[in-house]
């Protein structure tokens, strides 16, 4: 507007020096046009100036929401902290936890020579609450907390010695009490160009390599799971092999163990001082048991993984039974030797290349497993069929070394429906096969342990994504000799079922089952 006066003046004395009154108004008047006409073109911009200032100022994203240009440092400061509380919860600072719960009814069935059939009904609550934490890069903790829970009271502690054994507490029902499955943590670092972790705690030992797949579980726990199986207090010693030798996913880790704590423990008395023992001083009673273990993934190059374990367990316990008459019998354990033990085990993830699509989702597995007794000369009271109590020694009813093997086959497939799966297990032991799966989830005692031939199938099914996942399973064993999954001295006698009075002939179990997860 500050232009358009002085334009105005202009045109009006030009005007009225070079034309006569009326050509002067004429042209006057269509140069004020013109003018008017500039006049609203300006108007016209300044209009779309200011509508594109108030679209700057408050404009809306693609999804509708309001980003207001005003209030951008407070959206950017906002942002900044959800992501910090984001990457908190992944790998910062605080401890992440996962959920496991599965909920079950597991319907079980014996046959028993001489005693005919035994049944029941269980139904279970299973709680596993994992958590990790990783405060710097190369420093990892992991833990999980168990429950696995019948439905209501019940009376098992009132039947069984057992029940809460430290080997299976997560892994067997009982009651309500919430126990330590896993404590550990992992440091990581590299001697030149191999990478190597350490660990110490609460190991990640059930469910392990190959029987995670019936478990439902993608990635497997620490050992070979044919042989070992159980939750135990120990270390390890991990070294990646292979940057090295150039074998795809080669590595080597010495697993250390201890089973059994020999120990007074607080405030126990000492009967010949009428007075109380040192706090955790040695029982006298049994040595410490313990296992050392070498772990070896020899090839895994994602369609095949082979791996192979072994180890020495020192100082296996059975029960010492003494004081028959009116003041017992009283239990306790003693040693009654050593036991070494391997397996090597191919899994085989996809067969064939490319020939189908069900193929290449099906996973095979094959593994051969062992076990050989070293029996010490400790004598252990025993009950005899005459009911006296008599002192014996030995290994598996054995003085003598004796040598046990096992044979697992398994195989698992796509289902019908998007994301289910079918599988099929067979596993054999012989007269002296004896692993260490007291921790494998099978009411009816380990498949992998029997002295036998074991069965099973399994199917799952997404319910509500992978959160949510429905599970039917069925295993059968068919024992040929008694002991399978007892302790290591007398009362592992393998004696034949058909001949031996109240032994287990064969046992099955149906589990249905829903299992949320996050």
């Amino acid at each position: 507007m500050k232009f358009i006066h002085p334009l105005l003046l202009g045109a009006v004395f030009s005007v009225s020096f070079a034309q006569s009154d009326t050509d002067a108004l004429k042209t006057l008047e269509l140069q004020v046009k013109q003018l008017q006409a500039q006049i609203e073109a300006l108007k016209a911009n300044q209009d779309k100036i200011s509508t594109l200032q108030a679209s700057l100022s408050n404009s809306t994203m693609g999804d509708g929401k309001e980003v207001s240009v005003t209030k951008n440092a407070d959206d950017i400061t906002l942002l900044k902290k959800q992501v910090g509380d984001i990457k908190k919860h992944t790998a910062g600072d605080n401890v992440k936890w996962d959920i496991d719960f599965r909920t079950a009814y597991d319907n079980l069935d014996y046959k028993i020579n001489g005693v005919g059939d035994k049944h029941n009904g269980v139904w279970t609550n299973k709680l596993i609450l994992g958590m990790s934490a990783s405060p710097i890069d190369n420093l990892v903790f992991r833990g999980a907390l168990g429950a696995y829970k019948i439905y209501g009271q019940n009376n098992v502690a009132q039947n069984s010695y057992f029940q809460n054994f430290d080997w299976y507490g997560t892994q067997k029902p009982s009651d309500n009490a919430i126990r330590l499955r896993e404590a550990y943590f992992l440091y990581m670092n590299e001697v030149g160009d191999m990478p190597y972790t350490v660990s110490f705690g609460r190991r990640p030992s059930t469910d392990g390599f190959l029987t995670n797949l019936r478990a439902d579980n993608a990635e497997p726990k620490s050992p070979i799971g044919h042989n070992i199986n159980m939750e135990f207090d120990g270390a390890s010693f991990k070294f990646d092999l292979d940057k090295i030798t150039g074998i795809p996913g080669f590595y080597a880790k010495l697993c250390l163990g201890r089973g059994f704590s020999d120990t007074t423990g607080a405030y126990s008395m000492n009967m010949s001082i009428m007075g109380f023992n040192p706090g955790y001083i040695n029982a006298d009673q049994n040595p410490n048991m313990d296992l050392a273990g070498l772990i070896l993934q020899l090839y895994d190059n994602g369609q095949y993984k082979l791996m192979g374990n072994y180890f020495i367990a020192k100082n296996l316990m059975d029960m010492d039974i003494t004081g028959m008459g009116l003041t017992g019998p009283n239990f306790k354990f003693s040693d009654v030797g050593d036991m070494s033990g391997g397996a090597l085990s191919l899994q085989v993830n996809g067969i064939g290349d490319g020939w189908s699509d069900f193929l290449d989702d099906t996973i095979f597995f094959a593994s051969y497993a062992f076990s050989k007794t070293d029996p010490n000369s400790n004598k252990l009271g025993v009950i005899t069929p005459m009911g006296t109590i008599s002192p014996m020694s030995g290994m598996l009813g054995s003085q003598d070394s004796k040598f046990g093997s096992s044979i697992y086959l398994g195989l698992q497939t796509p289902g019908i429906f998007e994301g289910d799966r079918f599988g099929l297990e067979y596993n054999r032991g012989s007269k002296y096969w004896r692993s260490f799966t007291y921790g494998e989830d099978t009411l009816i005692g380990s498949k992998l342990a029997a002295r036998g031939n074991a069965y099973e199938a399994y199917y799952t099914k997404p319910i509500a994504g992978k959160n949510l996942v429905a599970g039917l399973s069925y295993a059968y064993i068919d024992y040929d000799y008694t002991g399978s999954d007892t302790f290591f001295g007398w009362t592992g006698t393998p004696m034949d079922v058909d001949k031996t009075p109240g032994a287990v002939k064969s046992a099955q179990q149906v589990r249905l089952s829903l299992r949320y997860r996050y």
